[in-house]
């Protein structure tokens, strides 16, 4: 999901650009967000490169986790705005998030390894 989604903006621009109507009219939810991600293709392109990244790493088992550490904040910002804009695909995006953080609670020795390391070098 990480993959298509990340590329479909990056390929065919998800968001879209605002129209004359929905820059006029006062927008709420769903045409509010949209039209606001919309009006930065630098933004979309940068959510889009994260997404695509982070699954491919997630594709192979030698660097999944580095691919969970890159999407959970991308998933934990997507999961909000789809609650706080009402866009209709929260559950899709939770449960997201949550598969995201379930594979960084599974790797959390590994990674507590790498912290600690890091603190006994300062």
């Amino acid at each position: 999901m990480f993959l298509l989604y990340g590329l479909v903006k990056l390929v065919f621009g998800q968001f879209g650009e605002p129209t004359a109507e929905i820059a006029a009219a006062k927008g709420e939810g769903f045409a509010l967000a949209w039209t606001f991600f919309g009006y930065s293709k630098v933004y979309e392109m940068f959510i889009g490169l994260g997404e695509v990244g982070a699954a491919i790493l997630l594709l192979f088992p030698r660097t999944a986790t580095l691919g969970a550490l890159i999407y959970f904040p991308i998933a934990v910002n997507v999961m909000l705005v789809n609650y706080c804009f009402d866009i209709g695909v929260q559950d899709l995006s939770t449960v997201l998030a949550v598969m995201c953080f379930v594979l960084l609670w599974l790797d959390r020795k590994k990674l507590l390894l790498l912290v600690s390391r890091e603190e006994m070098k300062a």
